[in-house]
């Protein structure tokens, strides 16, 4: 399990020279959503802990390369490029889903001369021990800070997966206060990019004991605590929502996803609907066909969970943090999507689901969303 640190121990100079390599002088290179202010431009948390570092007698620089969406490929290969420039560099990347992917993928691919393109879909493993990082998430939901995968898009804008043990972060610092002026909807959606997480990785082909227990541990902690974070509530409403999506990044590890993803990726390159909701879309028109398909799945899960069929507890928690999840569908089309998931880039997934459904019953399904949903 990837190590879990607090506040408390990112501002030490102890902890940030334990992780640095060939025993040299670490340079801390910040890599900062937009949304916030980075160390040095102007008051707020993180100046004050790289104010607190540089005490300490920890250097630190903001990289120029930022990730306002998910990330592009290029921008990838842009940041691994300002990280080699450094000279014994430690990444902390903090921001929701996005930064932490590409801040990821960029320390694996910043330890050779490489273009991140070529790492794509497993078709070349890393070529050693990444540059060592620190996750500090601002939303709950994505587990970036304890998954070993990262998402980033050609500029065409298809998805492409990254896998490997070169992507899990080296720490991942929970700090709930970050996460508690995320807004309102998009609590609710990266939340459910988290139950998709769990059900997902807990339902298919690929799961396991271990991996059924981070789940069935998420989708409990989401359930308990992600309407009154949703509802403004901090404190332990945050904390548990933020550790919930923890464990389910750790599944996820452990069993991959399904059909959640393979169409929610498609989604979100056809149209611009963001990730969590993309993810929660599908989730909401496939769990009951996939219980219903596959019951025994689900048994599990629903055992180790103890609250019901699992379609039923989703609808719960839907209903309880208040969602709309339509969308504006009158960009794109059913063919579209169905094209768009049956990609080369989302086959691990499909290949993942625990049903197996014929060309015409995913042309269904995409059709299926982009009226219920989408509007068209």
């Amino acid at each position: 399990m990837t190590q879990v640190i607090g506040r408390s121990e990112l501002a030490t100079a102890e902890f940030i020279n334990l992780l640095a390599q060939n025993g040299g002088t670490p340079t801390v290179v910040w890599v900062v959503d937009p949304a916030l202010s980075a160390p040095g431009a102007g008051p707020g948390p993180l100046t004050e802990l790289a104010a607190e570092l540089m005490a300490a007698g920890v250097q630190s620089m903001v990289a120029s390369t930022t990730f306002p969406r998910e990330p592009k490929i290029p921008q990838v290969d842009a940041l691994a490029a300002e990280i080699r420039g450094v000279a014994n560099p430690i990444v902390i990347a903090v921001g929701g889903g996005s930064t932490m992917d590409g801040a990821k993928l960029a320390a694996a691919v910043a330890v050779a001369p490489d273009e991140t393109l070529g790492y794509a879909l497993c078709a070349r493993d890393f070529k050693g021990a990444p540059i060592p990082s620190i996750c500090v998430p601002t939303t709950s939901g994505t587990g970036s800070e304890a998954s070993r995968t990262s998402i980033a898009s050609t500029e065409e804008g298809a998805k492409m997966w990254f896998w490997g043990e070169e992507l899990k972060s080296t720490a991942a610092c929970l700090w709930p206060e970050l996460t508690e002026t995320v807004p309102q909807r998009f609590k609710a959606m990266c939340g459910f990019d988290a139950f998709a997480h769990a059900h997902e990785s807990a339902t298919g082909n690929g799961r396991s004991p271990e991996g059924i227990a981070f789940a069935a541990t998420a989708i409990a902690h989401l359930c308990d605590h992600l309407p009154a974070y949703v509802r403004g509530e901090t404190g332990e409403a945050a904390r548990l929502t933020q550790w919930g999506s923890f464990q389910a990044g750790e599944a996820l590890n452990l069993g991959g996803t399904t059909i959640g993803h393979s169409i929610g990726h498609a989604l979100g390159s056809v149209l611009p609907v963001a990730h969590g909701h993309a993810v929660a879309v599908v989730t909401d028109a496939t769990i009951t066909l996939t219980r219903e398909g596959a019951p025994e799945a689900y048994v599990d899960l629903e055992r180790a969970l103890d609250r019901g069929p699992l379609d039923q507890v989703w609808a719960r928690l839907v209903r309880d943090c208040g969602a709309n999840l339509q969308f504006d569908g009158s960009g794109s089309n059913g063919g579209a999507l169905n094209a768009a998931a049956c990609a080369d880039e989302n086959k691990a997934m499909r290949d993942n689901t625990p049903m197996r459904f014929t060309p015409s019953k995913w042309a269904d399904i995409c059709e299926g969303i982009m009226q219920t949903y989408g509007g068209s």
